[in-house]
């Protein structure tokens, strides 16, 4: 059977290991696969609407899965198929393409790259008053800073998975900065490549330090008032998941998200 990758999903607790769904051809369920199916290519192989061939099972319940999965690789049927998912997209089709692009920060690791991308996804999730510190002489520094309703947080990646150790100071630094202070004041990034400063109001927010990761979000510390975490990407990318598929989803349930993320 020949039909297109419909949707494709990569599991959050296992980098490698992914699922999906191809299109059905007829008014019948879509056809469920795992990568064991796909001969364990790896994800970077597979791309929504790509032209596949497969063997069909069907259950009498309606279930459908797809085994035995190839990739058809003619380059004038991969054009034909864009231009006919062009035309049949639906909306649930339009969100796997945005969550799954989204989705592909996971795979980033080159460290400035990651940074960049962070401030892009913070940006994608809702958090408008994000701000990406200068690079330069950065050393030592936070990597950026948001504040949205009454929650403020100064932000630092960082792909490296024994972080706490030798970013120990750093975090002194950054907890102090947020609780000894009325006013923060930085320099951020322009659109032209400048930098230009900013001053933010503390009084009378919720702060915390950030220290985002690829691993698990939990709390590290809470001092003077000010909750240092770790927060992994994979769940800020949930909740840009959850703000496409929750209608109701608003600025009040985004903060009440980000300050109980970790927890």
């Amino acid at each position: 059977m020949i039909s297109q990758i419909k949707s494709l999903y990569r599991d959050k607790n296992n980098e490698d290991y992914y699922y999906g769904f191809i299109r059905a051809l007829d008014e019948g369920n879509d056809y469920y696969f795992k990568k064991k199916d796909f001969d364990n290519l790896p994800i970077e192989d597979i791309s929504i609407g790509m032209r596949v061939s497969f063997t069909n099972h069907d259950k009498e319940s309606g279930q459908r899965f797809a085994t035995e999965i190839k990739i058809i690789k003619s380059d004038a049927d991969s054009i034909n198929d864009s231009n006919a998912i062009v035309n049949k997209i639906g909306v649930e089709e339009y969100k796997s393409y945005l969550i799954d692009s989204i989705n592909k920060i996971k795979l980033i690791n080159d460290p400035s790259e990651f940074e960049d991308s962070v401030f892009i996804l913070l940006k994608a999730i809702g958090v408008n008053k994000t701000f990406q510190f200068d690079r330069i002489n950065q050393a030592g520094k936070a990597d950026g800073f948001f504040i949205i309703e009454n929650l403020a947080v100064m932000y630092d990646c960082t792909l490296q998975g024994n972080f706490e150790s030798f970013k120990e100071e750093q975090i002194e630094n950054y907890i102090n900065k947020l609780s000894q202070k009325a006013q923060l004041t930085f320099n951020t990034k322009k659109i032209d490549g400048g930098i230009t400063p900013k001053t933010i109001q503390l009084t009378g927010k919720s702060k915390q330090v950030w220290i985002i990761t690829k691993g698990e979000s939990k709390e590290l510390s809470d001092f003077d008032n000010v909750k240092v975490k770790e927060i992994s990407i994979y769940d800020l990318c949930e909740i840009y998941k959850k703000r496409l598929n929750d209608i109701t989803y608003d600025n009040e349930k985004l903060v009440n998200d980000l300050i109980f993320i970790g927890k």
